[in-house]
């Protein structure tokens, strides 16, 4: 990863190991939805951008949401938080569901798009669709930074709002915490529940750099 573009997308000098985050809530009902009409919709994602304190988070808030909201959907003025000792500007803006037919809009910064395979089997993927450079590009204010970073820590819950139980088989990714590998046993997701899969530091790396990354795969009606 090239610090230098990470520290320009941060936009701020930035303690180490504090990463940016990205945290989503998948309805599974809506990817069945897409999968069945072919319309994309949206839905809110989370953005989080490290900050060195709360005062500097308070004093470029506001700069830091326009600047976004020149590339991606913005909803509300931003917050800013503090979580697990660090300090984050804390942004919603959303994540399109399509279908892998579908065109991607031109407008955000992230899609999950729903792809189905051999057997009625449908694999997830997480879009970043403008690389870090780009992102960088549009939010640097000049400021640089010093310190290692980790990749961006992308959290996707999905919420089974089906009609009935569903096996999930994801990739190499955390599940709920744990480390799951490509080929290891699918999570049965009963209806009404979720599970969060958190992406590794290489799977994020590489989501970064404006990869499709498939995340899960499972058998979804639609």
């Amino acid at each position: 990863m090239n610090i230098r573009t990470i520290a320009a997308f941060l936009a701020l000098p930035l303690l180490a190991a504090c990463a940016p985050q990205v945290e989503t809530t998948i309805h599974l009902a809506d990817v069945e939805k897409v999968l069945a009409d072919g319309a994309a919709l949206e839905t809110p994602a989370i953005l989080r951008v490290p900050q060195p304190s709360e005062d500097d988070c308070q004093a470029g808030l506001a700069a830091l949401v326009e600047k976004l909201g020149a590339i991606a959907p913005v909803a509300g003025k931003g917050q800013c938080v503090s979580r697990d000792g660090d300090e984050f500007a804390e942004i919603e803006t959303a994540v399109q569901i399509v279908g892998s037919d579908a065109a991607i809009g031109a407008t955000g910064l992230f899609a999950l798009v729903a792809s189905r395979g051999d057997g009625g089997s449908v694999s997830l993927s997480l879009h970043v669709l403008k690389p870090v450079d780009d992102i960088a590009g549009a939010l640097a204010s000049g400021d640089g930074v010093s310190t290692d970073m980790d990749p961006t820590r992308f959290v996707i819950r999905l919420d089974n709002d089906t009609a009935g139980p569903l096996d999930v088989a994801p990739g190499e990714v955390f599940v709920d915490g744990q480390p799951h590998l490509a080929d290891g046993a699918a999570v049965t997701l009963a209806r009404k529940a979720q599970i969060e899969i958190r992406f590794s530091d290489v799977a994020a790396a590489y989501a970064e750099q404006g990869n499709h990354y498939t995340f899960a795969s499972l058998a979804l009606s639609g």
